[in-house]
């Protein structure tokens, strides 16, 4: 009998696994090929492009414990999750470490052997707790003590490695080096940027010890091999104007092409596998569909405009509303390949103002924190990042970029809070 399915299952957009997941040779094998080589592992790209679909589809879940991460860790708590999905309960001690500050101690629940391994043998955990162990979760190789003393030998997979603080990012990208050296234990680091170099601009030692693995791309051929697996599951068949078109109006979103094939079957009534084939995508009015996808986000992103341009507090430059300023200006073409920070100044200078003291350096300083910013006011994912390698503004939210192209840039301003210093000045050069 054949395989019925149901269509929201086939196109589904939550961190399960879809079941028309494509294996991009480029992307996947490169991925499978990076196992072998006893290197940590970065996957990165935009958000909803396939990241975490991608780990998921090519590693069995009893290879690896997984941690998703927090805006407010420091490199202590980030160990400490670590510890915790091996296995371990962590109560605090009252010793301290040189710094003043408290140890923990590490133990295995009896009978049950808690934690996220569960493979710990009995005997094995009674050794382990006997051992009373103490350490301070600041230090990288009482860390890895701790998980060679109960063999650990997974892969550790970090989920949102962006949302951390850039500190936090710095030191465990010195913590990684030492893994490297001091253990046999790989990391899987997913994180919302589009540079491959991320980890070794934070820690140049890492250079020859992390592979990057760049999940952003989908290339027409990758599309057309989703329109097939979808339409095999299905009993269906795309029509090739429907495929032409998605493709050319997506911006290499496979998150909008997801949502505008289920769109399609809907608009048939099929909801699970066919009976017989139906050609999907005749008259299916794309832009239309596009447009209507963007403005179910409307709210998202207004807020994101909103909370961004207030900044963390208030400041003389209000920098953070002007750097709103450049996005919602500049050409699309501009986002597209990044946004150079020295031409975000040049944009802000033509109606700051107080232009004669936005300084490069000022500028630079509050794009750094631009993220943390996106986080503080929970804007997930995050829509922009500041690559500081390159000093370019880099779009990570794809969707973003054909939003805006539908917005009138008058009323983006107004969100920004920027009306009244643009009539301003106006009135002044009038």
């Amino acid at each position: 009998m054949e395989r019925v399915v149901k269509t929201s299952d086939v196109f589904k957009t939550s961190r399960g696994l879809p079941l028309n997941y494509v294996t991009r040779s480029h992307t996947d094998q490169r991925f499978i090929d990076s196992l072998t080589e006893d290197s940590h592992l970065v996957i990165h790209g935009s958000s909803k492009q396939g990241k975490t679909s991608l780990r998921k589809s090519n590693l069995q879940e009893e290879d690896y414990i997984d941690l998703t991460c927090s805006n407010n860790w420091d490199l202590q708590e980030l160990h400490i999750s670590i510890l915790k999905e091996a296995g371990y309960a962590i109560t605090v001690s009252e010793s301290k470490t040189i710094k003043g500050k408290s140890k923990i101690r590490l133990k295995f629940e009896l009978p049950f052997i808690g934690g996220g391994t569960g493979d710990v043998a009995y005997e094995k955990a009674k050794q382990v707790n006997k051992k009373n162990l103490e350490l301070d979760p600041s230090d990288v190789n009482d860390v890895i003590r701790a998980l060679n003393e109960v063999g650990f030998d997974k892969y550790v997979v970090i989920e949102d490695f962006h949302y951390l603080p850039e500190e936090t990012q710095v030191d465990f990208a010195v913590a990684l080096k030492a893994f490297h050296e001091a253990s046999d234990i790989c990391f899987i680091i997913v994180g919302v940027w589009l540079e491959e170099d991320r980890l070794t601009v934070h820690n140049g030692d890492l250079t020859g010890r992390v592979i990057s693995i760049n999940a952003d791309l989908w290339t027409p051929e990758d599309l057309d091999k989703l329109f097939y697996n979808s339409e095999s599951l299905l009993n269906i068949s795309f029509s090739d104007t429907f495929k032409t078109n998605v493709k050319i109006n997506c911006n290499g979103s496979v998150f909008l092409v997801q949502q505008l094939c289920h769109k399609a079957c809907k608009a048939l009534d099929i909801s699970s596998t066919c009976k017989s084939t139906i050609t999907v995508g005749n008259d299916f009015d794309i832009k239309s569909e596009i447009k209507t996808i963007l403005d179910s986000q409307n709210s998202r992103y207004l807020k994101f405009i909103t909370e961004f341009s207030a900044g963390f507090d208030q400041t003389e430059l209000e920098l953070y509303k002007w750097i709103l300023f450049a996005i919602i200006t500049v050409e699309i073409s501009v986002l597209e390949k990044g946004f150079a920070a020295a031409a975000i100044r040049r944009t802000i200078e033509t109606k700051h103002p107080q232009k004669s003291n936005v300084s490069h350096k000022k500028l630079v300083q509050a794009l750094r924190k631009s993220v943390d910013l996106q986080v503080k006011s929970r804007i997930q994912p995050i829509v922009f990042e500041f690559d500081a390698n390159t000093t370019r503004v880099k779009v990570v939210d794809r969707s973003f970029i054909l939003w805006l192209s539908h917005q009138k840039k008058e009323e983006l301003y107004e969100y920004a809070d920027l009306t009244d210093e643009l009539r301003t000045e106006i009135v002044t050069e009038i």
